[in-house]
């Protein structure tokens, strides 16, 4: 996004802590570190018992961060709504564009203010909406090692 919307910090926190306890976040040390209006930023440490059979880090610690950087950045665009509905990843495309040495990093966001609020728009009018979140993993040296696109999905919690 052009700009970086931000949360009221007991949001933040609260996105923050739902996404930190998720177990194999918490197994693999998925941080997130920032969360704004349509974007997040997170890390995960390199740590020798997730490396791979090159001594790099494994695939699946990068797809934690982006899975959980995305969910963070989509919860963020949605935190006001997020009492009373559910959101879902219904797909999460990855390509991993190099290896992966030394601390994670990502960054999430939704391409613009202006897709966020026809998302906020859909479900206002149908209880349920999509956003699509870009996801950039850097490594220790600072160079791309993973991209990916999350498609996430929120629906309104039935009334009782």
């Amino acid at each position: 996004m052009t700009q970086a919307a931000t949360l009221p910090a007991f949001a933040v926190a609260a996105v923050k802590k739902a996404l930190h306890d998720i177990p194999m976040n918490a197994t693999v040390g998925v941080q997130i570190t920032d969360v704004g209006v349509g974007w997040a930023t997170g890390e995960a440490p390199d740590t020798a018992p997730f490396r791979n059979h090159l001594g790099t880090i494994h695939a699946g610690v990068q797809f934690l961060l982006a899975e959980a950087v995305s969910g963070a950045a989509f919860a963020g665009a949605f935190a006001a709504q997020l009492a009373g509905a559910v959101p879902l990843i219904e797909k999460l495309e990855t390509h991993y564009v190099n290896r992966a040495v030394g601390d994670l990093t990502a960054r999430a966001e939704a391409a613009d203010a202006a897709q966020v609020a026809a998302a906020h728009a859909e479900f206002a009018q149908d209880g349920r909406a999509r956003l699509v979140i870009n996801v950039t993993v850097q490594d220790g040296e600072a160079k791309d090692v993973m991209r990916a696109v999350a498609h996430w999905y929120l629906r309104a919690r039935p009334q009782k």
